[in-house]
């Protein structure tokens, strides 16, 4: 079974390496149980703090796209460390993720190209693969508004649309962000993927074939 997940960068962080082994335990534990991975790591804090004092300094906004990608490949490069391999290379382009996963069963990667997000990327490779999506991020789901906004609600389940609505009117907001970006919204509902949101924790504790089995209580996305 081929699975894609999708790292968010507070997840992947030089600054939390305890973080990094355990997440690296849970992918080394899939593997050995005959999960085929691709794995995408976003940039987080790291990459934000690169990005806002290069736009301070005056660069363009696709120059900026590219310092967060770096720190993703980085980001990348750190979990493969902690996983064994000794191989620093990662793939830069969904396509050929897809392709190291046919091959060897397994692929780390950062982001790709310019004006796309990590989570975007591995919407583009399960769909490639034909794999189940699984998001995992510093909340544990996807809720109708911002989570720390009141009366917020966790949503168990929804469909591909209803998750594109909520990403695209959450950018629309001032200051407003959401657990999955419009565009990888956008590809997980023209691909029908099913997704599953969940929190690092939920994912360290059930490990990805559980999360896939819907084991979580975090949110689904059928697909």
């Amino acid at each position: 079974m081929r699975v894609t997940v999708a790292l968010g960068g507070s997840v992947v962080n030089v600054e939390e390496p305890d973080r990094i082994e355990k997440t690296a335990e849970v992918l080394k534990r899939a593997v050995s149980s005959g999960l085929e991975l691709a794995v995408v790591v976003g940039g987080g804090p790291v990459a934000r703090r690169y990005i806002n004092v290069a736009r301070n300094l005056g660069a363009p906004e696709s120059y900026l796209d590219v310092l967060g990608i770096e720190v993703t490949r980085l980001n990348a490069r750190l979990l493969l460390a902690a996983m064994g391999v000794r191989d620093p290379r990662v793939p830069e382009d969904p396509f050929e993720a897809a392709a190291l996963v046919e091959r060897e069963g397994l692929a780390v990667c950062g982001g790709t190209h310019p004006g796309h997000t990590t989570d975007a990327v591995a919407a583009m490779i399960a769909d490639v693969l034909g794999s189940p999506l699984v998001v995992v991020t510093n909340v544990d789901g996807v809720y109708d508004r911002h989570p720390e906004e009141e009366g917020a609600v966790k949503l168990d389940e929804l469909d591909p649309e209803s998750l594109e609505e909520l990403a695209f009117q959450a950018e629309l907001e001032a200051g407003g962000s959401f657990v999955i970006d419009p565009l990888a919204a956008k590809l997980i509902r023209r691909a029908g993927l099913t997704t599953h949101v969940v929190s690092w924790e939920e994912f360290v504790e059930l490990g990805v074939k559980d999360v896939v089995d819907g084991k979580h209580d975090g949110t689904v996305i059928r697909g």
